[in-house]
């Protein structure tokens, strides 16, 4: 019931005022999958769980997702508002752009619906977060399991060398003391 201000201003804004005794309710919602597979959620307390949603979130990372209509009617008028849940996320996109945690009710309401439908795939989700960075592999270990064999042994040999070779040059060419 929380985000249900949500849809009442989205209805409120295509909606012509009509006289107060005539009340807005949600008459139709379906939840959408891949193919054009829809569930008409037919009672009405489940459209009313569809309608309500949790605290502000941010984006959640793209996941895959169903596309959710729900019908306003009021006197002679409706509207259809439109928004994707994203249940692998637990979280609810409105058509206002803002993302929502998902509520326990919705969770089942859209598990219900969705029991033989297959998600859209999470490429075609607009307003989610960026993917996070894959984890750095790990550089190659040789066939031996170690990374620098042979070649680190060698530079630290030829390092050493050319250590050695600077301290005798440096002690032959000492200034005499008087």
């Amino acid at each position: 019931m929380k985000r249900m201000l949500v849809f009442a201003a989205a209805a409120a804004l295509t909606l012509a005022a009509a006289p107060a005794a005539a009340a807005k309710e949600i008459t139709k919602a379906e939840v959408c999958g891949s193919g054009g597979a829809c569930q008409t959620v037919d009672d009405e307390a489940g459209r009313l769980a569809l309608a309500e949603s949790g605290a502000p979130m941010a984006p959640p990372p793209s996941a895959p997702y169903y596309q959710i209509s729900a019908r306003f009617e009021h006197g002679d008028e409706s509207a259809t508002v439109l928004f994707v849940a994203v249940p692998g996320r637990r979280a609810v996109r409105y058509s206002d752009g803002n993302w929502y945690a998902m509520t326990a009710a919705q969770s089942a309401v859209i598990r219900e619906a969705t029991s033989d439908a297959k998600p859209l795939p999470a490429a075609g989700l607009i307003g989610a977060a960026p993917a996070p960075d894959p984890k750095p592999q790990p550089a190659p270990a040789s066939d031996d399991g170690s990374l620098l064999w042979p070649e680190g042994v060698l530079l630290a040999l030829l390092a050493l060398v050319a250590a050695a070779g600077i301290v005798r040059f440096s002690s032959r060419w000492r200034p005499a003391s008087s």
